[in-house]
């Protein structure tokens, strides 16, 4: 017996720009962002992780309202080389031949600052006060003292760490950007918001 699947229709394109991100935490960082910036002509999605990113671009023409789109701007994290998470976004763009398509400019932006190793929880890290980094600092010095534990990615850690010390300190980083616990006023996230502007 052939069971009656739910085939779940892609999310439509409403705007003529769209940013897109690995996963729910940078959507919502984006749309916080987005928010902050009063900039209405820009949709945010993920693309469910850095490996499914070439299934994502696969499928993005079958998405009602594609053929309206203009401007695309693919991110993700540099994790330990930039370079390779910049050719791995050039190869999905050149395999699904969007790079052909006319009237669509398509950029990319790779966290931390389009040029360094890091994710995005990096960019978010230089933003934090210097006093609560250091408090932040002595408190997995004294961790791996007394315990001899240490984390395997540390700037994850620091910003749960962070988010823990918040008035409410359960939230998932996109949830503190809609929050409003980062400060978009710093100084750390001008080129972000310059690579948005220009979108």
């Amino acid at each position: 017996m052939i069971r009656n699947q739910r085939i779940e229709k892609p999310k439509s394109i409403d705007k003529e720009k769209l940013i897109i991100g690995e996963g729910r935490d940078e959507e919502s960082f984006f749309s916080a962002l987005i928010k902050h910036l009063e900039i209405d002509d820009i949709q945010v999605d993920s693309y469910g992780g850095k490996t499914t990113l070439n299934n994502y671009l696969k499928g993005l023409h079958l998405k009602p309202g594609f053929s309206n789109l203009r401007s695309l701007l693919i991110t993700r994290d540099a994790d330990k080389l930039f370079e390779t998470a910049s050719q791995s976004i050039d190869d999905s763009i050149r395999r699904n031949k969007l790079n052909e398509r006319e009237n669509l400019t398509i950029k990319k932006f790779i966290f931390p600052d389009n040029s360094s190793p890091g994710m995005l929880e990096d960019l978010c890290l230089r933003s934090i006060d210097s006093s609560d980094m250091g408090c932040i600092e002595e408190f997995f010095q004294c961790i791996k003292k007394n315990t001899s534990r240490e984390t395997s990615e540390f700037s994850k850690a620091k910003i749960h760490a962070w988010l823990s010390t918040q008035i409410q300190p359960d939230k998932r980083l996109g949830e503190a950007a809609k929050a409003g616990y980062i400060d978009w006023n710093n100084e750390i996230f001008n080129e972000l918001i310059n690579f948005i502007k220009i979108l």
